[in-house]
């Protein structure tokens, strides 16, 4: 049960609705923002359980796949520390995530031209995984968007980049 739900069975817009009452509580308070963050991590957490789910049917996962893929679009191998920076987790959940797929026969290791450095290999097996895994999980994806027109798809893009713009503001302080 969410904070503004009472023990009543509501829907989410009348959900949304009970953030008014906050707004006589705290008349500064900006309810158009609080209703669409609210909407966002939800849609957020709907996008990633549903794609978690068809993902881990065939032994993958979200994390996973932003590791496959990158390496096979880059017909090269990457270092780990290039892969977690696409990621966006820290090197050690990277290192963790590539034990996993090196285990799995997915990736291997191999030296860098810089001995010091190791990089990623994407094997035979990962990318025919790849390659089997990623029209299914773009299908997924085309269903859940599919509510929006072409245009609609392209301003929520740039929106979302607005606001991750306005994450890394406010992570700086």
């Amino acid at each position: 049960m969410s904070i503004i739900e009472s023990s009543d069975e509501h829907t989410p817009s009348e959900e949304m609705d009970k953030l008014s009452e906050l707004s006589k509580l705290y008349p500064d308070f900006n309810i158009d923002c609080m209703r669409t963050s609210i909407l966002l991590i939800r849609t957020s957490h709907e996008i990633f359980n549903e794609t978690s789910t068809l993902l881990a049917r065939h032994g993958l996962s979200p994390s996973k796949m932003r590791i496959l893929v990158p390496l096979l679009l880059r017909k090269k191998p990457l270092q780990p520390s290039d892969l977690a920076e696409y990621s966006g987790v820290t090197r050690s959940t990277m290192t963790g995530l590539i034990n996993g797929l090196e285990k799995d026969g997915l990736i291997r290791r191999g030296a860098h031209e810089d001995r010091r450095m190791t990089s990623i290999h994407l094997t035979d097996e990962g990318k025919q995984l790849i390659h089997d895994t990623l029209p299914i999980y773009m299908e997924q994806i085309d269903r859940m968007m599919s509510q929006l027109t072409d245009d609609e798809q392209k301003v929520l893009h740039r929106l979302l980049y607005k606001i991750q713009a306005g994450l890394e503001t406010s992570k700086q302080g």
